[in-house]
């Protein structure tokens, strides 16, 4: 199973690293990688990155977009996706700093399931990273 983080960049960085993703990756990678000792640095940094995600709006729009899918639930700020015919398990958790997406099928059906577009995609363990608005195949 695959965990992806999914972060709001604010505009003037996206719009700067629009065509260079891999220098934004390695600095949230460097962020995520970070010592305990240095954890209230990497929250400013994070901070200064990022834009807070309105939970209850984004918990909303998933619920609008997903509640017809007969595999879909919800349980508080928890959606989950759960096919036995594909054999598909995907959880999408709304934290307010970013969107933690855990699934074991490997789509480009993820921008399905995520109603924002303008969102920066990183999978520290396997090195993986993509704008959500660009995806194309996985």
């Amino acid at each position: 199973m695959r965990t992806f983080y999914v972060f709001k960049i604010n505009s003037d960085l996206s719009i700067l690293m629009e065509e260079t993703p891999y220098n934004l990756y390695k600095t949230l990678e460097s962020i995520y990688l970070l010592d305990k000792n240095n954890i209230s640095f990497g929250k400013d940094l994070l901070d200064q990155m990022i834009l807070p995600l309105e939970k209850d709006k984004i918990n909303r729009l998933i619920y609008e977009k997903n509640k017809d899918n007969d595999f879909y639930m919800k349980v508080g700020d928890k959606h989950q996706i759960i096919n036995k015919y594909r054999q598909e398990n995907t959880e999408i958790i709304v934290k307010n700093a970013h969107i933690l997406l855990k699934t074991n099928i490997l789509s480009k059906n993820i921008k399905n399931f995520l109603p924002c577009k303008d969102f920066f995609v990183c999978d520290f363990a396997s090195r993986d990273y993509f704008w959500l608005s660009k995806l194309v195949h996985l």
